[in-house]
């Protein structure tokens, strides 16, 4: 039997933050996000990295509990609850790869773009922690898998909508 000890928690919740949460994202200060060139390091994240960017972002932490994809894993994942999009961080060289033929409004940035991405400890409403990479190195997400994720999370979402 599942206890809230040992219920696995998921993405889906963290589509609306509290209003406590809410309101802290939103009064941020100008520190709390940065500016950086895709691929670069920066407070929390070293070494390359690309990412891809999940709109709307409830479809993108659809994907994530479709990947059972663990929220204190590691995984450097980034809302924008401004725009609604879901950001993760993939390996260098495998964004665009990912992305070719696969689901529609997601895309690839890579080397060449600029991201907000969050500073300290949280961010804020442009840019905010939903999962934190290890002290020591990301551990980025598979972008193929991620991709395979939002065509699955696509179709339980269509599959349930038929049977109500």
């Amino acid at each position: 039997m599942a206890t809230p000890e040992n219920t696995p928690r998921r993405w889906a919740p963290l589509l609306d933050p509290d209003g406590s949460t809410l309101d802290r994202l939103r009064h941020a200060g100008p520190g709390s996000t940065s500016l950086v060139p895709v691929g670069s390091a920066w407070d929390t994240v070293g070494g390359r990295w690309e990412a891809l960017v999940i709109a709307p972002l409830e479809r993108g932490l659809a994907a994530l509990d479709a990947l059972d994809l663990p929220l204190d894993g590691g995984h450097p994942v980034i809302a924008d609850h401004a725009r609604s999009e879901l950001i993760v961080l993939v390996p260098e060289g495998t964004a665009v790869r990912a992305i070719d033929g696969g689901p529609q409004a997601v895309r690839a940035l890579t080397a060449g773009t600029w991201l907000v991405v969050p500073h300290g400890p949280t961010g804020g409403y442009v840019a905010e922690w939903l999962s934190r990479p290890t002290p020591g190195g990301a551990r980025y997400v598979d972008p193929v898998r991620l991709c395979e994720a939002v065509l699955t999370a696509e179709a339980r979402r269509e599959e349930h909508a038929r049977a109500c």
